[in-house]
């Protein structure tokens, strides 16, 4: 068992695990991953505000997503849209115990490559050069035989959930996953816990620090502000203040981790 599972204040532990970056003459970079966007509203009002100092990956969902949503993105430079798969359907079939896939093969590489082609268009349309060309799959699953095909469709970026395997799909296509997400969606959803959050988050930290996964990838938080609650803004806000005031910590914009002609 690692030490930062063992503190009492899962705080502590989290600067504990940046003091040893310093201590290292290391910076640790994260980055900000907010997914289920379609429209405005108070809370993402509230996301906007707090991401200010951070950068944003608004992952959004093309068949639903309404044009008001531009004119909020627009107002809030340190925010890019990326593309949440479709229409957020699940297509797996039901009662194998196969969880929620959007981008499986379930029905086919070429109805799930048409439909983020049409996906790619909406927003495109929509949010011009907000857009970042990056899927992020519905429930982090994307089928493995569909990431070469993704990538050889001019997409910059792939980012799922956890440690990434590999870091680049192509020479213009980089994975970046999120590591962190605060909500427990079991029973809730509702958020998971200081602990629990923040083991995610040192625990990624740490692995790169020690050399156990690619220390190059970014620790990614993952928000879904549509269903935080207000305990999860509460921990979302002191992890800011936390990260923020910590020399060892530091912010990668977007068009950063997913540049243009990477």
């Amino acid at each position: 068992m690692t030490e930062h599972k063992l503190q009492q204040d899962p705080w502590a532990a989290l600067v504990d695990e940046l003091d040893a970056w310093s201590t290292e003459g290391k910076v640790a970079d994260l980055w900000w991953r907010d997914d289920d966007a379609t429209s405005p509203g108070p809370k993402l009002d509230r996301l906007f505000e707090l991401t200010t100092n951070t950068g944003l990956l608004l992952a959004t969902i093309p068949a639903p997503a309404v044009p008001e949503l531009r004119p909020v993105i627009e107002q809030a430079p340190h925010v890019r849209v990326g593309q949440h798969g479709y229409a957020h359907i699940n297509h797996a079939p039901k009662g194998k115990g196969l969880g929620a896939w959007e981008l499986g093969l379930h029905r086919g590489e070429a109805a799930v490559l048409d439909d983020l082609d049409c996906g790619r268009d909406i927003l495109e349309q929509l949010f011009g050069e907000l857009f970042v060309a990056v899927v992020i799959p519905p429930w982090n699953r994307l089928d493995a035989a569909l990431v070469r095909p993704i990538a050889d469709r001019g997409y910059l970026g792939i980012s799922r959930f956890g440690a990434r395997n590999q870091k680049h799909v192509t020479e213009s296509c980089v994975v970046v996953n999120s590591h962190c997400d605060p909500i427990n969606w079991k029973s809730g959803p509702q958020f998971t816990g200081e602990s629990k959050a923040l083991d995610q988050l040192i625990s990624h930290l740490e692995s790169r620090r020690t050399g156990e996964v690619d220390a190059a990838e970014p620790t990614g938080v993952l928000t879904h502000h549509v269903v935080l609650d207000e305990a999860g803004w509460d921990f979302c806000t002191r992890l800011v203040e936390v990260l923020d005031s910590h020399p060892a910590a530091s912010w990668s914009s977007i068009p950063q981790l997913f540049p243009e002609g990477s």
